[in-house]
């Protein structure tokens, strides 16, 4: 500061407008970024939606069958063949229950779009559906807390989660065992999973639906918000504000600078550029060329009395 306090008044003005402009760009790019959340967050939510109201159908339907084929990477529930006639090839169904098509569906989505999700939980008959650190983080608070989300940004990420509780139709595969579960189905899944993820009931919070879509870069987001014409007004901007504080502030005051310094040497006849201003004017540099020009008719009328006392 103590390099401003002998600067000149322009060099001052300017270092305020620098500052006054990089607290702006700061403040778009705060505003970028919350927009960027706030979009992020409305587009897991869509995909949050999509993915229990699939579930809820595949749920509802005791799980989908699919000709022959099957993703190896996720497997099967359970197959079924149909007896073929003699000579040919027997056809086979493979089971794919809420959980497994979520899997598969996650996959399909981060190839096509870039983002994935996947439901995880605290009793998971899965490996893939063990919950990470954000993931058990977020589950603990919703089965302690009345939360509707959970988001943040993490490694690039912008992660959200959402409590998955459980329906009625979900007591088909974790609900009690010859209650609610029954054959085939209760077979099926100790066969694959053991005892693991039973006696849940409706309402409980089974896991979480855990989205992960890709954040955008402090470079991208600021290209996004400063395009060609915000440079150009922004460049425009500056012109008028060095021009405005060039000629109408500094030149005026370097002016009676001047002047200020011939009177102090005894020039009493000098043009004060006074003539024609209103006393009642507003432009404060025009009032202190006014109170100069009061000033040097002062000096004038003193130096003529003393000039008169000499004769």
């Amino acid at each position: 500061m103590g390099i401003l306090k002998n600067s000149r008044i322009f060099v001052k003005i300017f270092f305020l407008f620098v500052i006054v402009l990089l607290l702006s760009v700061l403040s778009h790019v705060l505003v970028a970024q919350k927009v960027q959340q706030e979009f992020l967050r409305k587009q897991a939510k869509s995909i949050t939606r999509q993915i229990v109201l699939t579930r809820q159908w595949i749920a509802g339907l005791g799980g989908v069958w699919s000709k022959n084929t099957y993703s190896k990477a996720h497997g099967f529930l359970t197959q079924y063949s149909e007896p073929s006639s003699a000579g040919a090839v027997a056809t086979v169904f493979y089971l794919h229950n809420p959980a497994l098509a979520t899997r598969e569906i996650s996959t399909l989505a981060d190839i096509k779009h870039g983002y994935n999700f996947r439901v995880v939980s605290d009793r998971f008959r899965e490996p893939k559906n063990k919950p990470d650190s954000f993931e058990a983080e977020a589950l603990k608070r919703f089965q302690t807390q009345k939360m509707t989300y959970t988001d943040g940004f993490e490694g690039g990420l912008y992660r959200y989660t959402e409590p998955l509780f459980v329906k009625q139709g979900c007591l088909k595969c974790h609900g009690k065992l010859d209650q609610d579960v029954k054959e085939p189905m209760k077979t099926i899944l100790l066969k694959k999973y053991g005892k693991e993820a039973f006696d849940y009931k409706v309402g409980d919070v089974r896991g979480i639906i855990s989205v992960q879509i890709p954040q955008q870069t402090l470079m991208a987001l600021m290209s996004s918000v400063f395009t060609v014409w915000n440079v150009l007004l922004g460049a425009i901007s500056i012109i008028l504000f060095y021009l405005f504080t060039r000629f109408v502030i500094v030149k005026p005051i370097t002016q009676l600078t001047n002047v200020a310094n011939k009177l102090s040497e005894g020039e009493i006849d000098i043009d004060l550029g006074a003539a024609g201003l209103k006393a009642d004017t507003k432009n404060e540099i025009s009032q202190l060329a006014l109170a100069f020009e009061r000033l040097r008719k002062s000096f004038e009328i003193m130096y003529r009395k003393l000039a008169s006392r000499k004769q």
